[in-house]
């Protein structure tokens, strides 16, 4: 009697869907993983991004002319929108201390505070705000 050498056409087949139903249910576990991994990594891009632009703010109203007109020089990027409060000392809103956005330099009126309560908004392509960072800001010292 001869011997066996190898597997028949059937055995490789049964092998084959065994393995192919595995890869299957391993693949459509990991999917949403990708899926957390991409909206994690947005989150993350928006986040640098508001922080980047509070950061920003922070060195420009080093000046004390700067901080008063509640200005900066700079373009903020399309897809970012920025709120200052005025604060009093006790970071209470004051009266009227409210604008939605930053006027250029050379067009602001003074409108000095204690304090500036700036919030930064980044936003996706669908209009979704995908990170809103505030940073209390006190009046530079002459």
């Amino acid at each position: 009697m001869r011997a066996r050498s190898g597997f028949s056409l059937i055995e490789v087949l049964v092998a084959a869907a065994i393995f192919t139903f595995l890869m299957l249910a391993v693949t459509q576990s990991l999917i949403p993983l990708f899926h957390v991994t991409r909206e994690t990594r947005v989150q993350t891009d928006a986040n640098q991004e508001a922080q980047a632009l509070l950061e920003r703010i922070r060195s420009e109203w080093r000046d004390k002319n700067k901080y008063d007109k509640s200005c900066v020089d700079l373009t903020l990027p399309a897809n970012a929108t920025v709120q200052v409060q005025k604060l009093d000392q006790r970071l209470h809103p004051m009266a009227g201390g409210h604008s939605t956005h930053l006027p250029d330099c050379s067009s602001a009126t003074p409108d000095p505070a204690p304090v500036k309560r700036v919030t930064v908004e980044i936003k996706d392509r669908r209009g979704r705000v995908r990170a809103r960072l505030s940073l209390d800001i006190p009046e530079p010292k002459p």
